[in-house]
């Protein structure tokens, strides 16, 4: 055999060796994935989160741990997850305005270019309410009487984001709407109920009290009816144009493989359907709404500049 014959057998032999021995890439996922809720224990993002859970094992074939890690209205957790390697094993459970809305009313580490999109489960029926003996049976009669009224009008206020909305409106409609701030959905509950403020913004504690006819709804902040409420006109519909679509929101480092963020996108999808995460849904009165993977993304950038121009 030739030299030239010999060193081509040398080198095929050499790359045959080197095909059989070297690893064959491991398949995601390899291992546990990690969702880290940005709220506490037993809550609306934390209970869905662990509810799908199970689905979603089975979906990816691996384990999937929940841990919490609240604070600054799911700031804290998302903070954390742009640290973390985008390869699949780090998500973070929040909700969408943490990421659509809080960016432009506070200085924080991250923005909504930091992260992928991965799914989003249900609407919190977020809605305006007064007592029923207001005799206002849309937002727009209290508009009418906010015009007829030199004080205005005052409502119970939870959010940075409600405080946004309806100061625009206010301004639109050249009316007077003096918030009242409270530490939550059952105090602007209670102060309505009260007869302390006119009306109030809740993002869902109002619903039972609601259906008892305690409250009345005047108005859905979403783009959708509120289930149970689908002949109550959205703000949209009043001919404001402004809304507020608050999911659970599950997100991941920015620059996520894409045949990692397909298979995670799937597990959603297939975890969305799961009876224990549509009745826990249906429980907390935030419909069966999904959406994974383009389609949030463009929800959430839709969101986000709807928020930056209001806050100008």
């Amino acid at each position: 055999m030739s030299t030239l014959k010999k060193s081509l057998v040398a080198v095929g032999i050499a790359f045959t060796v080197l095909a059989v021995s070297a690893p064959a890439r491991a398949e995601y996922p390899e291992k546990p994935v990690t969702i880290t809720v940005g709220f506490g224990a037993g809550g609306g993002v934390d209970s869905i989160t662990r509810a799908a859970s199970e689905a979603l094992a089975a979906s990816l074939g691996q384990p999937i741990v929940v841990k919490n890690k609240p604070g600054a209205g799911g700031a804290l957790a998302a903070t954390a997850l742009k640290a973390m390697p985008n390869d699949g094993y780090s998500l973070a459970a929040t909700i969408s305005t943490t990421i659509s809305f809080d960016p432009h009313s506070s200085k924080l580490s991250y923005d909504i270019d930091d992260f992928e999109y991965v799914a989003a489960f249900g609407v919190f029926p977020e809605a305006l309410v007064a007592l029923p003996s207001k005799n206002w049976k849309t937002f727009a009669d209290v508009v009418k009487y906010a015009k007829e009224s030199p004080d205005g009008v005052t409502y119970a206020s939870t959010t940075s984001l409600d405080k946004v909305v309806l100061a625009n409106i206010a301004k639109s409609e050249g009316i007077v709407i003096k918030p009242v701030p409270t530490k939550g959905g059952a105090e602007a509950v209670a102060q309505t109920l009260g007869g302390h403020v006119d009306f109030a913004y809740s993002s869902g504690a109002y619903y039972s009290q609601a259906k008892a006819g305690n409250l009345h709804v005047l108005a859905g902040l979403g783009k959708q009816p509120i289930p149970g409420f689908e002949d109550t006109p959205t703000l949209e519909q009043l001919g404001y144009d402004i809304s507020s679509v608050n999911m659970v929101l599950y997100l991941a480092p920015a620059n996520l493989p894409k045949e990692v963020k397909a298979k995670l996108v799937d597990a959603f999808k297939a975890a969305s359907k799961a009876p224990e995460v549509l009745k826990l849904l249906a429980t907390r009165n935030m419909g069966s709404f999904v959406l994974t993977g383009d389609d949030i993304d463009k929800q959430i950038r839709e969101q986000s500049a709807q928020y930056a121009d209001a806050l100008k």
